[in-house]
């Protein structure tokens, strides 16, 4: 494979055939850990790492474009809150192995915050879903140390969503424009937070870190992101930061 050749995905059977990283025992150890409290077919089963590639098993479910419908609903929508929740309480108290890498630095918060193992990119799109409700969390290589506040608000960012309406119809599963304020507080009262003061702020503050963990990415060159800054996302993610800030009042 070219340098200039983006790695691939592969799945055969029910084993996923993924280009390992050097954060990847570390992610491998995690989903071992996940796997054997509670979370056994919810996360995928880390299989090992051969060479450059790792394999993992798939998460039972639907997955795909076809599915954003399901989160759509505020049935789907509280599900997602609950897997999410879920996950983060099985990543505490676990201790990573020594020298554990991440695709991007452990948080430095200093609020306080409870930390956990974020996923790191909780969309849609890394979910799988059975009956219409979310059951599974797939694709780990962006996590990290941090705030679970970090994982709501990027959670919310496409849940709730903060787009306009028409990206939510045309994107995003919604028959109508959603209300966003609604949809904030099934997610937190389903991830179980007492309140959903803040939020709106969090997300806005993880879309502008967003912007800098795949500039840092494509800058080492890692695969997709360096493909996608080539391509101007950097200015994609840089609009949506704005246009959640000028918009702010359709989620407060």
């Amino acid at each position: 494979m070219s340098e200039s050749e983006e790695p691939r995905v592969a799945v055969v059977g029910d084993v996923v055939h993924r280009p390992a990283q050097v954060w990847t025992p570390t992610v491998q150890a995690l989903l071992r850990h996940l796997s054997a409290n509670g979370l056994a077919g919810a996360v995928p089963e880390p299989l090992g790492i051969d060479g450059a590639v790792e394999t993992v098993r798939l998460v039972p479910g639907e997955a795909g474009p076809a599915c954003w419908p399901h989160q759509a609903t505020e049935r789907g929508l509280a599900s997602a809150g609950r897997l999410l929740r879920v996950v983060h309480d099985a990543t505490r108290g676990w201790r990573p192995p020594p020298g554990a890498r991440w695709s991007r630095p452990p948080s430095t918060d200093t609020t306080g915050a409870p930390f956990v193992i974020c996923h790191g990119d909780p969309g849609p799109w890394n979910m799988t879903w059975t009956g219409g409700t979310a059951t599974g969390l797939f694709d780990w290589d962006q996590a990290y140390p941090g705030p679970a506040l970090d994982d709501v608000a990027y959670a919310l960012e496409y849940l709730a969503p903060f787009r306009d309406d028409a990206e939510a119809v045309r994107w995003h599963g919604f028959e109508v424009p959603p209300d966003r304020r609604r949809r904030i507080e099934v997610f937190a009262r389903a991830y179980g937070l007492d309140s959903t003061a803040g939020l709106v702020d969090a997300v806005i503050r993880r879309q502008a870190q967003t912007v800098d963990h795949v500039r840092a990415l494509a800058d080492a060159g890692v695969q997709p992101q360096a493909r996608w800054v080539g391509e101007g996302y950097l200015d994609v993610l840089a609009d949506r930061v704005a246009w959640s800030r000028t918009n702010r009042e359709l989620m407060e």
